[in-house]
């Protein structure tokens, strides 16, 4: 299965937010690791993260509401975002497609730890998408459900 055309709010190719992790289970399969993310604090969910290695996705499931999918972050250079490959691209024409297809105002942050590889994330609140540079390149793409109050949009 390819999972190409980001879909933002909704999901990509067949995977919808809100799909419970049985109905994932049975498009995808077994993950090849699983992660569990327990919360530190009564604000914070628990969660669950599927990873699936040949796919270059990672799905994350919460515990509120009821263990659905939430979020998803890839790193395949197939993946497109408004109909572009965009993995591996800098982030001058990265950030010119966001501007052009409105994806909202771009927010950054330098996170470059000890390791020393400039690495920056681009927050896009109104697309509930980050975006993460290394050496000013595209390396991972995460977006997730909007939400309406209480509820997915």
């Amino acid at each position: 299965m390819k999972l190409e055309a980001i879909e933002i709010g909704v999901g990509i190719g067949p995977l919808r937010f809100g799909m419970t992790r049985e109905e994932v289970n049975s498009l995808l399969g077994e993950a090849d690791e699983v992660e569990y993310i327990e919360a530190t604090t009564e604000d914070e969910e628990s969660s669950i993260i599927w990873h699936y290695d040949e796919l270059e996705v990672s799905l994350s499931f919460a515990d509120e509401p009821d263990w659905m999918l939430v979020a998803i972050a890839t790193s395949s250079e197939d993946v497109q975002l408004a109909g572009k490959k965009v993995i591996g691209s800098n982030k001058e024409s990265v950030l010119k497609l966001v501007a052009e297809f409105g994806l909202g105002d771009a927010d950054e942050e330098d996170i470059t730890d000890e390791d020393g590889i400039p690495t920056t994330v681009v927050y896009l609140y109104e697309s509930a998408m980050n975006l993460w540079f290394e050496n000013n390149e595209l390396t991972e793409i995460q977006w997730g459900a909007i939400w309406d109050e209480e509820s997915l949009n």
